[in-house]
């Protein structure tokens, strides 16, 4: 199994007030945790970041990042440079500190040669629940100040495509920008600023709770979606156009600890503690027949293998999102089993 283009998620805090009521994580808010450096988790890092077939280094959090902007920091530092980051997170500071983080970024990741782009979140939880909006701001930063080593993009959920639409085309217009909108596909807006352009990115919802106006995506028309846009069939992994072979998606905890995406059943490691390196996950991939099946066959082949199709119907509905799905899975005795070709 050939493996290319990796995806390496970093989550760095679960510690969030914002309060957003569709939250996968607000349990973990109030006593989270968040992420720190040891050397050893520095080297393992630094291994991980600097590997030759990663795509991108996305930032994020079980919580908002900006709770924990100093290792976001470290970590940047840690690159050797020609790298791709990614820092995703609703915006929430005042906006003289934003305009101070954007700065410090900028400057790390030019001296190191890297690039990174801001993902705002611009759902209609999170806008409601932010006093410094920070999405008309930053493009305003952007045109006045060019940062080289900067870019942004919005991202947001299905059901809020017109208010995403509509809210940032209005918050622009507050900082007297004008912005058009251009739809490309299920998943995906433009939004066009003059000569520059940003992209809007739109998830389908988790654990839709049962009050939800019909419309939304679920699991098979997010599926659907996907596939049209990467034009191949989705496997779990990071999915490249063709002719590209997908990539490995890895994601870190705050407290070090090593996942799949997606695959959260199987704990491979801790960074604190294991060395963990790219070839040692590529081989769990290969040799482990569970997740060698969710990286190699189409996802929905996998499903109709399972004979007990009420069932099936019921944790894709409850779970509404294949990077949930596994986890939903699990719960019930030797499902899992049953996605592994005999």
């Amino acid at each position: 199994m050939d493996l290319q283009g990796h995806l390496l998620y970093i989550d760095i805090t679960q510690v969030c007030g914002v309060g957003c009521a569709f939250c996968m994580y607000a349990d973990k808010h109030k006593a989270g945790e968040s992420m720190t450096l040891s050397t050893l988790a520095q080297e393992n890092l630094s291994a991980l970041i600097n590997g030759s077939d990663v795509k991108r280094i996305s930032v994020s959090g079980e919580g908002e990042p900006l709770n924990n902007v100093k290792v976001f920091h470290e970590i940047l530092r840690l690159s050797g440079g020609g790298n791709s980051f990614e820092f995703i997170t609703s915006g929430f500071l005042p906006h003289d500190k934003m305009a101070e983080f954007y700065e410090t970024t900028n400057q790390i990741v030019l001296d190191n040669g890297d690039t990174c782009n801001i993902r705002l979140s611009t759902d209609s939880h999170h806008i409601k629940q932010v006093k410094w909006r920070a999405h008309g701001f930053s493009i305003n930063f952007l045109r006045e100040f060019r940062p080289a080593g900067l870019s942004f993009s919005f991202r947001s959920i299905d059901t809020d495509r017109d208010f995403t639409r509509d809210y940032l085309a209005s918050e622009l217009a507050r900082w007297g920008i004008l912005a058009v909108i251009e739809p490309r596909d299920t998943l995906e807006d433009i939004l066009v600023v003059g000569k520059d352009s940003f992209k809007i990115d739109y998830k389908n919802l988790v654990h839709p709770a049962p009050s939800t106006p019909d419309g939304y995506l679920d699991l098979y028309d997010y599926i659907e979606a996907t596939e049209n846009k990467v034009n191949k069939r989705f496997t779990f992994g990071s999915l490249n156009k063709p002719p590209l072979a997908n990539g490995m998606d890895l994601t870190i905890k705050p407290n070090g600890d090593v996942y799949l995406y997606g695959v959260e059943s199987q704990r491979l490691g801790n960074i604190h503690f294991d060395t963990v390196r790219w070839k040692y996950l590529a081989s769990h991939v290969r040799e482990t027949p569970l997740v060698r099946a969710l990286y190699s066959q189409p996802l929905t082949d996998l499903l109709a293998r399972i004979d007990n199709v009420e069932l099936v119907q019921s944790i894709v509905a409850k779970a509404n999102n294949p990077y949930w799905l596994v986890k939903e899975l699990a719960i019930h005795d030797g499902l899992l089993e049953k996605l592994v070709p005999a």
